[in-house]
């Protein structure tokens, strides 16, 4: 529950807006209750961006023209925290160096999910698809459901 509510509220907020206190307040939990899983930001940002790997960086993930519905919603998240991260890569490497590998993961996946009929220039068409959406569902963010107080924050 904790790393679900932290990509949700990484990817609405970036990670330097983020707070483990926004974290607490989705899931309806104290913040020291957060700390005693995740010691700082930084290692719950790790956990999040690897759930978010995990999930959006499947041989069926990447299929450029699939449509999420609300029963993907984790795919979306997932994708729109990818999206938000790429986008502060720069900053992000620092806290988690796992962001420089993406796009080397993410072009092996679409070599192999091309195949042997997919060129370099078909991966690298495909590769700038699937970024490019989770750049668009990443600045569009006004479906994500965060129930806390955004006025406050």
């Amino acid at each position: 529950m904790i790393i679900a509510a932290a990509m949700r509220v990484f990817a609405y907020r970036g990670y330097d807006a983020a707070s483990m206190q926004e974290v607490a307040d989705l899931i309806d939990i104290t913040r020291p209750a957060v700390h005693h899983h995740f010691p700082g930001k930084a290692p719950l940002y790790r956990a999040a961006l690897e759930r978010a790997c995990a999930t959006a960086m499947t041989p069926d993930a990447v299929q450029p023209f699939r449509q999420f519905t609300p029963e993907q919603s984790d795919l979306r998240v997932a994708c729109a925290l990818l999206g938000t991260s790429l986008a502060q890569s720069h900053r992000i490497a620092e806290i988690a160096p796992r962001i420089a590998g993406v796009a080397a993961d993410l072009r092996r996946l679409c070599a192999d999910a091309l195949g042997s009929t997919g060129d370099e220039q078909q991966v690298d068409l495909l590769v700038t698809v699937i970024v490019g959406r989770w750049v668009l569902i990443a600045c569009d963010l006004s479906w994500l459901d965060l129930d806390i107080d955004v006025d406050r924050l």
